[in-house]
């Protein structure tokens, strides 16, 4: 039976490093449920809400960049000081601590890993999305108004480089 070292009087830099772990993962399982309210705010262009959302995930982000700085510094802790200027890799780090304590700081780290990749995935696919969204509505655009050709006209009448920024559509259409 495996024992668990953080608890139980292992490596007290260890045991810091596993609940800053522990901290980050719960952090990223905030981020799931709020990106999926932000891809619903686009689809229904509820921009008010869109702001919210992305501000609560910055938020999240701060935190998180708090306790991955606090990660980085007791990993930094656990290696030993090789003379060189590259900041250590975890599973070196992780291979020198007893077992039991390497095998739950690898498996946090794995789990912190998957999480920010299917964070990362999902954020893709709503960039996508958008980037889709904007092509189409630009071609629909360039479409009902071929003399423009993209042009765009500033409240002057001045013809002015196109920007092709975001374009928000009333429900009215």
């Amino acid at each position: 039976m495996e024992t668990n070292h953080s608890k139980s009087g292992g490596n007290p830099v260890s045991g810091a490093c596993m609940a800053v772990l522990r901290g980050e993962i719960e952090l990223l399982d905030k981020i799931p449920p709020l990106q999926s309210l932000v891809r619903d705010a686009v689809i229904n262009r509820e921009w008010g809400e869109y702001e919210l959302y992305l501000e609560s995930i910055g938020k999240i982000g701060a935190d998180f960049e708090f306790l991955e700085a606090e990660r980085d510094r007791l990993f930094s802790q656990l290696a030993p000081d090789e003379g060189g200027s590259e900041k250590p890799r975890f599973y070196a780090i992780s291979v020198r601590l007893p077992e039991g304590e390497r095998n739950e700081l690898t498996d946090l780290y794995r789990n912190l890993k998957m999480r920010a990749l299917q964070i990362r995935l999902a954020n893709d696919t709503l960039m996508e999305y958008i980037k889709e969204t904007r092509n189409a509505i630009s071609g629909m655009l360039e479409s009902a108004y071929p003399d423009r050709k993209g042009k765009i006209y500033s409240r002057d009448g001045v013809e002015r480089e196109a920007d092709m920024k975001s374009v928000v559509l009333n429900h009215s259409f």
